[in-house]
């Protein structure tokens, strides 16, 4: 994360052309985004409500997996995007007040309109106008961050270094999110997998009487190969932003993080190819992963909110 500590991007040629990239990528899927969400939801509450319930005149609920499974892997995108993001541009000189204010709606209606979709399920489809509206406002703070941030640095301006309050609140936001993050994803392997041995081994070995089929090797590649970067990277970004601690108490953490990240991911297969008693491994792995990324990001939380004024971070 040098762009936490870095003031001078513009003197660093390689880092500068990687962040200018970076930012006219993320400009391109701003814009995408537009016609995803048109294309997935509409922008309309007619369109949204045929995605949640099918039909006006004879409604049926969308899948609660599905439903899951979405909030899970957009929470993902949204909080890494907008943490790489406001590490950027957390540079351009203007108030420090206009920043935390950017940041903190990108984050909030973020997460906020992906959570809004249980309240239409759960509640009332009027929730639907706030889904909507929350999208909107994550477009225009983070469509806002772009441009000001591309504007900085394609043209002239001078970067400011900026103020360890705002990485403070930048990894206590991230932090935050994480919580969430685990907490979605609970309950999605609840409601995809099951909390027992039993419920564990059937997923992956298929039901007869429930006409369950077992999985593919084909199948559960295509769950573990994307899952081994993105958990590395997202678990690599969370152990790192543990500095208040000791180094052999860090590596102690990140070792048994990544290890219990790499057994749930594989625990499937095992189950499927080996033996099914692995379904204990599975279920073991997966709970403790839950609770390290429970306690890293608390621990975080906590040491700020105790050490903000006199810690030095180390990145």
């Amino acid at each position: 994360m040098r762009f936490f500590i870095s003031s001078n991007i513009k003197n660093n040629a390689p880092l500068y052309i990687t962040v200018v990239f970076f930012l006219l990528s993320s400009l391109l899927y701003w814009v995408l985004s537009w016609l995803l969400y048109h294309f997935k939801f509409g922008l309309t509450y007619e369109k949204m409500y045929t995605y949640f319930f099918t039909d006006v005149k004879f409604p049926e609920r969308l899948p609660l997996g599905q439903l899951y499974e979405d909030i899970h892997i957009q929470l993902f995108l949204h909080v890494t995007f907008i943490l790489v993001l406001s590490s950027i541009f957390i540079h351009k000189c203007i108030r420090d007040r206009v920043k935390y204010t950017l940041i903190l709606i990108s984050f909030l209606s973020g997460v906020l309109e992906l959570l809004s979709g249980l309240l239409v399920y759960y509640l009332s489809p009027a929730f639907i106008y706030v889904k909507l509206m929350l999208f909107y406002a994550f477009q225009i703070s983070t469509g806002a961050m772009l441009l000001l941030a591309l504007k900085l640095y394609l043209s002239k301006e001078k970067e400011e270094p900026p103020e360890r309050s705002v990485l403070y609140s930048l990894v206590f936001i991230f932090s935050l999110s994480t919580l969430l993050f685990t907490f979605v994803n609970f309950f999605l392997f609840v409601n995809k997998i099951g909390i027992t041995p039993g419920s564990v081994a059937e997923y992956y070995l298929g039901s007869p009487e429930k006409f369950l089929r077992p999985k593919t090797l084909s199948g559960l590649l295509s769950v573990v190969t994307p899952h081994l970067i993105t958990m590395g990277i997202y678990l690599f970004t969370l152990v790192h932003f543990v500095f208040f601690t000791s180094a052999k108490r860090k590596i102690m953490l990140s070792s048994l993080t990544m290890t219990l990240a790499l057994l749930d991911n594989f625990g499937g297969v095992f189950i499927r190819f080996l033996d099914p008693s692995f379904a204990y491994l599975k279920l073991l792995s997966f709970l403790g992963l839950s609770f390290m990324m429970v306690y890293l990001p608390t621990l975080i939380m906590v040491s700020i909110l105790k050490h903000r004024a006199k810690t030095i971070i180390l990145l």
